[in-house]
């Protein structure tokens, strides 16, 4: 069985890395605010002569996410080595649909507004109706409030015109503000397992993950990724034979508790039922 040890800050591993991957919702930012403490610590550890880099499912631009991590001048973000989004990436690939398996350029968007900034400057025109799409398109559900069954009138009817689904992002749920939502990712499985045809793109993935490890060079030899999901995070961070720090107050919080110290055991049952486990689990990225 392997050892998951539980920690309060990175400064004490620090220096066993040479590389931090981070994940942004559940770690940097809830939804509605930054968290300060821990976009410190990667700041302390890029200072501490380690690259550091920000890999998210996150429907949003880059230069949004930018953004939201630097309001108030909380830190200037050139010590960054990158960021990555999943909205940022899919708007690339959008460049060139046949790479995504869509063909035309009208969508019918099932979410929230995130469509505005992924479609931004590219030749795609918004559809009113789903009977003049080409495709449908989600990267967030409309209210945090959202059950899958919201979503199954239009999935319905999207099946039966055989339309190809564009999710950015994989999250079945998100965390905000303390709250657990669903995610777009959920709604693109329900439509999966309904026989639609889906393109996601998001962490686990091995496509996504290759746009971030183009900056880790031969030399990196140690990696250290921190996230708070076992299904995006820490799966990926398996995936990229990374070391890995489970938050716990993030998207598994109901489970794994409130503590300021975390609880080993819990993390450990709930690493059962996805078959990753972390190296390490913390109740939030500090120093």
């Amino acid at each position: 069985m392997k050892i998951i040890k539980p920690i309060v800050g990175i400064s004490k591993i620090i220096d066993n890395y040479d590389v931090v991957l981070c994940g942004l919702n559940g770690v940097l930012y809830n939804g509605e605010s930054v968290n300060k403490e821990a976009l410190e610590a990667l700041y302390k550890a890029s200072k501490a002569g380690k690259k550091v880099a920000i890999l998210t499912n996150s429907a949003l631009r880059v230069r949004k996410i930018a953004q939201i991590l630097s309001e108030g001048n909380l830190l200037e973000l050139a010590f960054l080595t990158s960021l990555v989004s999943a909205g940022e990436v899919l708007h690339y690939r959008l460049k060139n649909p046949e790479s995504i398996g869509v063909s035309g350029t009208k969508y019918y968007n099932l979410g929230d507004a995130s469509d505005k900034d992924i479609f931004a400057g590219l030749n795609y025109r918004k559809v009113a109706e789903m009977s003049q799409a080409d495709f449908v398109f989600i990267g967030g559900v409309k209210m945090a409030t959202d059950v899958i069954e919201d979503y199954m009138p239009a999935l319905e009817q999207a099946v039966a015109s055989n339309l190809p689904m564009i999710c950015a992002g994989n999250d079945v749920s998100t965390y905000c503000n303390g709250q657990i939502a669903l995610g777009c990712g959920a709604v693109a499985e329900q439509y999966a397992v309904m026989g639609g045809k889906i393109y996601t793109l998001g962490k686990p993935e091995i496509m996504f993950l290759k746009y971030v490890s183009e900056g880790i060079s031969a030399a990196d030899k140690s990696v250290l990724f921190i996230g708070d999901s076992f299904a995006t995070d820490i799966k990926a961070a398996h995936l990229l034979e990374a070391d890995t720090i489970l938050i716990s107050k993030g998207i598994h919080v109901n489970f794994l508790g409130e503590g300021y110290i975390p609880d080993v055991e819990k993390a450990r049952n709930l690493a059962t039922n996805f078959d990753v486990y972390p190296d390490y689990v913390a109740s939030g990225l500090r120093w």
